[in-house]
């Protein structure tokens, strides 16, 4: 009886913890994740003993990465060994991780390594039909992670900790145990498990906490690990909070949303707490990006120094999104996108357009026509999508194609005025990402037509007129 009541504690915690958190439903098929060592063991014998409370069916599921050779290869025998034990089907992974493949994805290995294995438990559950994948995170594993992220500088999202759940399927019911009590569970309950010699070389930053720090902290604060645990669940219920009014806030500033390209109006994003200034930008970049990491702080504080200066025209790469200003907008743009677009989707030589004849702008889709018409019939009104030429005043060599630097025009309205092209999106606010999007009819004596946006004065219909030459700009 002695032996038992600390058993039944252990058990009715992780119970308990299930309930509260809503971690776990009866009737659930869970792939519980062993690796062979103390935690994911504890974990598999106590959800084997809660089993019948909550109508699971269990199955273990092992990763193997070959990474310790022969040591690897007992890790996988000890689990269907184990499965035998518990009676309890057994299905394993066999995954070979590259560190070049890790450098090729900017990730430490470490980082790729959890990925893979994650990648590898979820096949595993699709495989045998199962709703969740219980892992044996720990409090201690907890407290690491928050040192971790404390030492990095981390802000609210790294300081609070490992979830307890990862995405709808993953799960950790050990998440609020410390180690000490597992390893006194596994002593009662006669449980064997193995150990990873990985664990106790000083190679890994999580590695070297838990060997050197961990132990001082615990000469200062005892309970240190309950400490940084509850920590990490009052900081993750605040960075909930904030991250939904950043969300909010993001939805009220966001001008534009299009694919590969994103506007933020600066009045208002500037009218927001700091605080919050900060999460929109992580929104931004993750809606273009598709995630935040290795984010740094100084890029974002860059992004909003520059931003309160409001001089248009700066721009910033961050990871693989170009963030800049363009006038009273903040606009977000993926690398690749604004890349291909600008340079080879459109030749910067043009297309030719026949008279008459109609060509596609490809940047916009827009397409462009040219016809004739003698100067006494009937004639609509020119405006931004159609204008009229006096075809006397250019040769009819005509062609399409995007601004270049050192551009120059006569606008129509100056009184034959030139100014440059570049000076001429400036006074009308045209963002410095479209520029290149405008269609420009050009004949070897000039820009004709600025297209849907001005006309050249130089070729303009007169009086004189004879021959007309009509161009019209559709979507």
């Amino acid at each position: 009886m002695g032996k038992k009541i600390p058993i039944l504690k252990m058990e009715e915690r992780v119970h308990r913890t299930i309930q509260a958190l809503d971690l776990l439903n009866p009737g659930d098929r869970i792939v519980v994740a062993v690796s062979g060592g103390p935690d994911s063991v504890a974990l598999l014998g106590c959800l084997v003993a809660l089993s019948a409370r909550w109508n699971w069916e269990l199955s273990i599921g092992h990763v193997n990465h070959g990474l310790r050779g022969a040591e690897s290869d007992e890790d996988v025998d000890f689990v269907k060994t184990l499965g035998k034990h518990f009676d309890l089907p057994v299905s394993i992974q066999d995954v070979r991780l590259k560190k070049q493949d890790a450098k090729l994805l900017k990730q430490s290995f470490q980082a790729y390594a959890r990925e893979v294995r994650y990648h590898a438990l979820d096949k595993i559950l699709q495989e045998r039909g199962a709703t969740k994948i219980a892992t044996a995170h720990t409090a201690d594993d907890q407290a690491e992670t928050v040192l971790m992220w404390m030492l990095r500088g981390s802000g609210t999202g790294g300081l609070s900790g490992i979830p307890p759940k990862r995405g709808e399927r993953i799960v950790r019911p050990f998440l609020t145990i410390p180690r000490s009590d597992i390893e006194t569970y596994l002593g009662q309950q006669q449980l064997s498990y193995r150990i990873d010699s990985s664990n106790s070389q000083p190679v890994y930053l999580r590695n070297r906490l838990r060997l050197d720090m961990m132990p001082h902290l615990k000469e200062y604060s005892p309970g240190i690990v309950n400490v940084l645990s509850r920590q990490a669940e009052i900081i993750r219920d605040d960075h909930a909070y904030l991250e939904q009014a950043a969300a909010a806030a993001f939805r009220q500033s966001c001008v534009s949303e299009d694919e590969g390209v994103l506007e933020l109006d600066r009045t208002a994003l500037l009218a927001l707490p700091r605080a919050i200034q900060r999460r929109v930008i992580r929104h931004g970049l993750q809606k273009i990006n598709g995630n935040m990491q290795n984010t740094r702080f100084d890029s974002i504080q860059q992004v909003l120094e520059r931003l309160e200066h409001g001089q248009s025209g700066w721009s910033i790469l961050i990871n693989t999104v170009d963030i800049g200003q363009e006038y009273e907008r903040l606009v977000f743009s993926k690398r690749e996108t604004r890349d291909s677009n600008d340079v080879n989707v459109v030749p910067l030589q043009g297309i030719g357009v026949d008279i008459p004849g109609e060509v596609v702008w490809s940047l916009t889709g827009q397409r462009v026509a040219v016809f004739m018409k003698h100067a006494g019939e009937m004639m609509s009104h020119p405006h931004s999508s159609k204008m009229h030429l006096d075809a006397d005043t250019f040769t009819p060599a005509l062609r399409l194609r995007s601004w270049m630097p050192g551009d120059v025009f006569c606008p129509k309205g100056l009184g034959g005025r030139q100014k440059k092209l570049q000076d001429f999106f400036s006074d009308i606010k045209l963002p410095r990402s479209q520029r290149m999007k405008v269609p420009l009819l050009v004949a070897p004596e000039g820009i004709l037509w600025v297209g849907g946006l001005r006309e050249d004065e130089r070729f303009q219909v007169s009086s004189a007129t004879t021959s007309i030459v009509v161009a019209t700009m559709t979507a």
